[in-house]
């Protein structure tokens, strides 16, 4: 007996270790991880069939960019479909018939006195967050543009938009419902449950919460003690029966004919829901497990955990969009493998070299197999325009060197780029304000320090500046101390634009007057220009334009 059991359970181990394989398996040579998924629901559904994929969330706090990965997963799904000729749909469902959590009614002022009801119980709050994703989900280039402020379309297209509370309360799921509780004790062997009630949670007739013990539950209806007020009712009809999680997903799967859903790898793990809801599959609704895209955590900047909504702290999608374009926002999920974690930050490494990389790989789609396949998925438009767009850093120099004016930067650029189209080298100006206008301020922007005697650098600087006739700034051997003098003399910083794009930009007169007008009065004319408090008019430009900071290595003379 002791040996019949010790084989069983290394049966069952090694059983589970090869579910988990095999959902985490990825086929290595396909050129994106997004085509191989797309691959395996081609071939497991017949061609006339749209292939619907499920991305959904609970509205507890506004979407991050954790969330967020969610749906990009789904997006990319769908694309690699398309691309294949393959019908494909997507389905947006917002569980807002998920209870809010005691902890958070108790932080929060606005859900004070909602714990334990629905999460769209407080209407014009769900209302307001998930609209605020689906303008996201929109000006990402996600949501099809024929969809209204709720994300709503016509059935049968490639977008769908769901509501759990409407759902549950309209009684679209009810046969299913009464199905469950009918055979809630068969369930919750499945699952592995002692009891089939625990499987359900009643919102009580009295005061609406979550908080109830069921004591009978059947087809039709369920009695229930509600510990928070403490009624003793019957519900009659499933409209107030919530299913655990782990049944509210296997249910709506059945209804809805979901074929593929993104997961993050924490639920795809040994006895998460999407393993343990696989019996209730096989032995319960007789039908396959949707086909499950696992992911990896979405991280913050270095040494940051993983980000996580209840803390409403965000990032969030608009976050990203105001920096970045949208084909970009979808790179910095898409050129990963699924599976692996991503970082998303705002400091000037992370910002200055995600778009060096992204303008890498924009140069290299026209002779590389893998990257064209990626912009395929990415975006209908063509790459030629961004690729020949000049870099970030280069951008963020010109607009500091023409103290934060966006059409004098864009002139500048357009100048020195000639052929750049000019709507979206506006749209990198514009990205690139709105960065140093937060993100890159405190790096950039901080208070000037006490005005010192200026070194060897600022003299010889100034006598090269005086003499010099070309392009950029005088070539020199400089030292890093030697570079922080010279920007300590314009800016009061550390760090500064590339002096090539301060020359370039203000001529190399005006700049050796900004030294030498720190040199003998300690005044430093660009660094008043440029950091003028808001609302206030900047300093006359008795030394032209301005400047301030650029790179986040603005230690090089370029």
């Amino acid at each position: 007996m002791p040996r019949t059991r010790r084989v069983r359970g290394r049966s069952a181990v090694a059983e589970g270790a090869a579910r988990r394989r095999d959902l985490h398996a990825q086929d290595r040579t396909a050129p994106h991880w997004a085509l191989d998924y797309a691959r395996r629901l081609a071939d497991r559904h017949p061609p006339q069939h749209r292939i619907l994929i499920q991305t959904s969330m609970s509205p507890t706090g506004y979407f991050h960019v954790g969330n967020f990965r969610d749906t990009v997963c789904a997006h990319l799904v769908h694309r690699a479909l398309t691309r294949m000729g393959r019908r494909s749909a997507i389905l947006l469902s917002f569980d807002d018939y998920d209870p809010v959590r005691e902890s958070q009614a108790a932080r929060d002022p606005e859900l004070a006195g909602h714990g334990g009801r629905p999460l769209a119980a407080h209407r014009e709050r769900a209302t307001r967050i998930c609209r605020a994703y689906v303008a996201e989900l929109r000006a990402a280039g996600i949501l099809p543009a024929g969809a209204d402020a709720d994300g709503r379309m016509p059935p049968g297209g490639a977008w769908e938009t769901h509501y759990q509370y409407e759902r549950y309360r309209a009684g679209v799921y009810r046969e299913l419902q009464r199905r469950y509780q009918r055979d809630a004790v068969r369930l919750a062997g499945l699952l592995g449950r002692a009891d089939g009630r625990d499987l359900f949670a009643v919102y009580c007739l009295q005061c609406g919460r979550g908080t109830t013990e069921i004591h009978r539950l059947d087809a039709a209806s369920a009695r229930y003690h509600c510990r928070s007020c403490g009624a003793r009712l019957t519900v009659t009809g499933p409209e107030r029966v919530k299913p655990s999680w782990a049944l509210d997903w296997t249910l709506r799967v059945a209804h809805e004919g979901i074929d593929c859903e993104p997961a993050g790898q924490d639920h795809c793990s040994a006895g998460s829901t999407m393993d343990r809801t696989r019996s209730v599959y096989d032995g319960y609704l007789g039908l396959p497990q949707p086909v499950i895209v696992p992911y990896g955590l979405v991280r913050g900047g270095r040494g940051t955990g993983k980000i996580s909504g209840s803390s409403g702290d965000g990032p969030y999608v608009r976050d990203l969009l105001a920096v970045h374009p949208a084909p970009m926002v979808l790179w910095l999920y898409a050129h990963r493998n699924c599976l692996a974690d991503l970082r998303i930050g705002f400091g000037a490494d992370v910002f200055f070299g995600a778009y060096d990389a992204f303008d890498r790989f924009l140069r290299a789609v026209p002779g590389d197999g893998r990257a064209r396949v990626l912009w395929e998925l990415l975006s209908d438009e063509d790459p030629a325009a961004r690729a020949a767009l000049p870099r970030m850093r280069t951008v963020v120099g010109a607009l500091y060197a023409h103290g934060g004016d966006p059409e004098a930067a864009l002139a500048h650029l357009t100048r020195r780029h000639d052929g750049c189209d000019r709507g979206l080298l506006a749209e990198r100006v514009a990205h690139a304000g709105a960065w140093l206008a937060t993100h890159g301020a405190a790096r950039y922007g901080g208070e000037a320090g006490p005005a010192a005697a200026p070194g060897r650098a600022v003299d010889v600087l100034i006598e090269q500046l005086r003499a010099h006739t070309g392009p950029g700034a005088p070539r020199a051997e400089r030292t890093v101390a030697e570079f922080r003098e010279i920007y300590r003399a314009l800016f009061g910083t550390e760090r500064g634009p590339r002096l090539d794009t301060l020359v370039d930009a203000l001529g190399p007169r005006a700049v050796a007057d900004a030294l030498a007008s720190y040199r003998e009065n300690g005044e430093r004319p660009l660094r008043a220009r440029v950091f003028a408090p808001a609302g206030q008019p900047a300093p006359p430009r008795s030394v032209s334009v301005s400047v301030s900071v650029r790179e986040e290595v603005a230690v090089r003379a370029g």
